[in-house]
């Protein structure tokens, strides 16, 4: 986490304040190849979008707390060509570096201006220093055009330093984003991504749905067989932990019939009332998946349509409060949509006729989140998409290519070729997966 401090001198009448700016860089855009689409644009390439936190405390209490992508014009992210940036401010040659160059989006950047003043008739000079942040909250929020929602934070530097230093601890953690490696919830204060936001999102959202709300998901083979062979590994009458239970049913009514002992986690109080009626023999908590506080109790834990639907920054420390519940060995069972594979973006979007801020994975990127840190060890992850389900979504894409091929062939004249689709090499289509994983170094 990039850091910066800023002391205020102590005076007669007044105590000194202390101001932090922290940034962490969580993600991101997406793959290579997706395109990310966010606020008002969506021709921006994965990895010129990065997700970050942005974190003001005053003397050591939280002051403001957000999540935002900062945007690049360039879909090459160069960090040798960001140092030399760097290096040359550090020299004079340049006078502002930062990152978030399209147009008034969130941005961070440390700027000199050069100043002159007169005293006793002489003409004399100084440079003037400017840490500033800019949170271009409308993009994510109101899939607004750039810079019609901003929050701004700007301090004023008299040495450029610290500055300097906070800026090349930002560019080495962006280095880390474009390597793969992301930060570990381990390592971070605990409660500092605590942001309220997501949580009373997703809380309303289901709390408007949850009395008509259901779920099928043992009426399709292939999912059903992968969960009852991860049932099979768990000790007779072991502790599951269901994570985003909802009203518990179908899961936990399977997991009952399979005589294990229970315990649902969902953040929607009207699910778990609905589930309390339901089961009124399990132990059910009203706690997100980033907040859950059990030690070493779980033989497995499982979590369908639910966890992998949180942004990077939750869905972090949701798996590492998982492996903090799972005993030794302790076993996990993740079921997901990856939605959309081709685009990624509008965190705060529809979804189940409700506005959610939530995000989708693809299997590779799921499996990566579970072993990144050494929490979990993959054991199977798999296409659990029933055959009958994949083929009609090939039919559907191939009749509406078929159709657009033919519209363009009626507008081209034959002056450019058009490729025909063909229906044996269909795109990466939307597909249900499932993971099994192992939980590690207990």
């Amino acid at each position: 986490m990039a850091v910066f401090e800023c002391k205020s001198q102590e005076q007669d009448d007044k105590r000194s304040i202390l101001e932090r700016i922290e940034v962490r860089p969580w993600w991101i855009g997406g793959k290579r190849g997706q395109e990310f689409a966010i606020g008002s644009g969506g021709n921006f390439t994965e990895n010129s979008n990065f997700l970050i936190e942005i974190i003001y405390s005053i003397n050591d209490v939280q002051f403001f707390y957000t999540r935002n992508f900062v945007h690049y014009v360039e879909f090459d992210f160069s960090i040798a060509e960001r140092q030399e940036m760097l290096d040359k401010f550090k020299s004079g040659e340049r006078d502002a570096f930062g990152f978030g160059d399209m147009l008034p989006e969130t941005s961070i950047h440390l700027t000199r201006e050069n100043r002159t003043y007169e005293e006793h008739g002489e003409q004399k000079s100084y440079a003037h220093y400017r840490l500033e942040l800019w949170a271009d909250i409308g993009a994510g929020i109101c899939h607004e055009s750039p810079g019609m929602r901003m929050i701004n934070i700007k301090l004023e530097l008299e040495d450029p330093q610290p500055g300097i230093e906070f800026m090349q601890q930002l560019l080495c953690e962006v280095a880390d984003l474009l390597a793969q490696k992301h930060p570990d919830p381990a390592k971070i204060p605990e409660g500092s991504s605590d942001w309220s936001f997501t949580k009373l999102v997703y809380q309303k959202a289901y709390d408007q749905i949850a009395l008509d709300y259901e779920e099928h998901y043992f009426s399709e083979p292939p999912l059903t067989e992968m969960f009852d062979a991860w049932l099979d590994r768990i000790p007779q009458e072991g502790h599951i932990l269901d994570l985003g239970c909802g009203h518990g049913k179908p899961v936990i009514a399977r997991l009952l019939e399979r005589r294990f002992r229970v315990t649902g986690v969902d953040l929607s109080p009207v699910m778990l009332r609905r589930a309390r009626l339901n089961f009124p023999n399990v132990t059910f908590v009203n706690q997100p998946a980033g907040g859950i506080t059990f030690d070493t109790e779980f033989e497995g834990a499982c979590s369908l349509s639910s966890l992998l639907y949180l942004d990077p920054i939750d869905l972090s420390h949701g798996l590492y409060r998982l492996h903090r519940a799972l005993k030794r060995n302790g076993l996990l069972f993740l079921h997901a949509y990856d939605l959309h594979p081709n685009w990624r973006g509008l965190p705060y979007h529809i979804a189940l006729d409700q506005w959610i801020w939530g995000w989708t994975y693809g299997m590779d990127e799921a499996v990566h989140a579970l072993e990144e840190h050494g929490y979990f060890k993959v054991l199977l992850a798999k296409d659990v998409t029933p055959e009958e389900q994949r083929q009609k979504q090939i039919d559907d894409w191939y009749n509406s290519a078929r159709e657009n091929y033919e519209e363009q062939i009626k507008q081209s004249h034959n002056l450019y070729p058009i490729r025909e689709p063909d229906k044996s090499k269909p795109p990466v289509l939307s597909y249900k997966y499932a993971i099994v994983a192992q939980a590690q170094g207990k």
